[in-house]
């Protein structure tokens, strides 16, 4: 599979540049197929998670499972503030045992402590944070232990990328996937099917994967040692990729938090499967790449050659990525049910809105890449696009329903492209 793989893309990438690969280039192929081949298990098997959790618990279950997912996703930023990507960034640069030890090692103590102040902060404003999601307790509490474990995941995941050990990558991912389902169809076996059995599957699989990642792989880079030096690099560029987090935050799930607001949490049931099958695929497919791509394009010195290579493909990708992801919706939403029914219009909308992730997505990263000051730029086109996203959602998903959800993302992503390319192409193409 994985020669089959690497021979496809080359004769692509061929008849698109009409040059052979260079090695970097046969490398990054070769890490991306393991993450492809151990992925596409984990796809499968969180997919079924999410169909299942659709069609057994209904609309309106299936929409708190996702309200507690999406509060999750906010919560978390605090937690992280952004280290988990600057420890990638310095980590991937240089394969250096010491230098990264002191790196993971900094990043860890500090996330640790962010993890104290970040939940002593949720129960001291407990009360007035519900009322800002406008959700029940119970929903927040299982909310605040969620982003804890979904923390607790990323950080070793990423700690992995970072050390570019892919190959391990894959592996827990799909370790991942599995426990996630396996625990998923217990609950359901024994008639507990309540959002809660969605909830707690998820608990267990973070908490499994990135338990066996620390102790069996990460546990000899971690020494205790924090490096004052190390610490104030990590924290300089996390500010600004913490900028990015909330806005990233913002724009994918304060969408589901206002349609609850606005109309019903069996719309947030509905708009989550059509997200599922169509965003979330997407954001799967760009997160599969840029596992990879992100620690190689740190290690590129000319930026040019990158950003000359991504305009060339770009346009393939959209004319093959929009039926694509058109076709998923379609399938998808057949495996959910009825309950489900499917909408053409919303479904082209929502492949339009997934290619404008990937484009936004793949300048960003390659703009991040570049160091401290492509990042500023990613933060500042990412605090723009969540702004106007939540303001295009408050206008439009009142007049329109879930509709305008859909057109936020896609107005929103497109002025994001622009900032992220007017004031970007300076520090690519120099």
């Amino acid at each position: 599979m994985k020669n089959f793989f690497q021979n496809l893309f080359s004769y692509f990438y061929q008849r698109i540049f009409h040059e052979e690969m260079g090695s970097r280039l046969k490398n990054f192929l070769e890490n991306l197929s393991y993450v492809v081949g151990g992925t596409v298990i984990a796809i499968l098997l969180s997919s079924t998670f999410n169909i299942l959790a659709g069609r057994v618990l209904g609309r309106e279950e299936y929409g708190k499972f996702t309200l507690v997912c999406a509060i999750a996703v906010f919560l978390y930023i605090p937690i992280l503030f952004g280290l988990h990507t600057a420890m990638v960034k310095y980590g991937a640069e240089k394969e250096d045992f010491q230098r990264q030890s002191k790196i993971i090692s900094t990043t860890y103590i500090l996330v640790f402590f962010l993890i104290i102040i970040s939940i002593f902060f949720y129960f001291l404003f407990f009360s007035q944070l519900s009322k800002i999601f406008s959700v029940s307790p119970e929903i927040f509490s299982l909310s605040i232990i969620f982003a804890v474990l979904f923390a607790f995941y990323t950080l070793t995941t990423e700690t992995i990328r970072g050390l570019n050990q892919m190959k391990i990558f894959a592996i827990l991912k799909s370790v991942y996937g599995a426990i996630l389902l396996a625990v998923f169809l217990f609950f359901i076996c024994n008639k507990f099917l309540s959002f809660k059995s969605g909830v707690f599957s998820m608990y267990f699989a973070y908490g499994i994967a990135g338990g066996v990642l620390l102790v069996f792989f990460l546990r000899k880079y971690f020494k205790f040692n924090f490096d004052r030096t190390w610490a104030n690099k990590l924290m300089r560029y996390s500010f600004w990729a913490a900028i990015g987090g909330v806005s990233f935050s913002i724009y994918t799930d304060i969408d589901k938090i206002l349609i609850n607001k606005y109309l019903t949490i069996s719309d947030v049931g509905i708009y989550k499967a059509y997200y599922f099958a169509s965003i979330d695929v997407a954001v799967l497919l760009f997160g599969i790449f840029n596992t990879v791509f992100f620690p190689t394009a740190s290690r590129y010195e000319n930026k040019e050659v990158l950003f000359k290579k991504i305009n060339k493909f770009l346009p393939y990708f959209i004319v093959m990525g929009i039926p694509f992801i058109f076709l998923c919706e379609f399938v998808i939403l057949k495996l959910y049910g009825k309950e489900y029914p499917f909408n053409p219009l919303w479904a082209i909308l929502l492949g339009i809105a997934s290619m404008c992730i990937w484009i936004d997505g793949i300048y960003g990263w390659t703009l991040s890449s570049v160091g401290k000051e492509g990042v500023r730029i990613v933060s500042l086109a990412a605090v723009i696009l969540a702004l106007l996203n939540i303001v295009l959602n408050i206008k439009l998903i009142p007049l329109v329903g879930i509709l305008g959800a859909i057109i936020s993302i896609i107005l929103a992503f497109i002025v994001s492209i622009i900032i992220i390319l007017s004031f970007g192409k300076k520090h690519l193409c120099h």
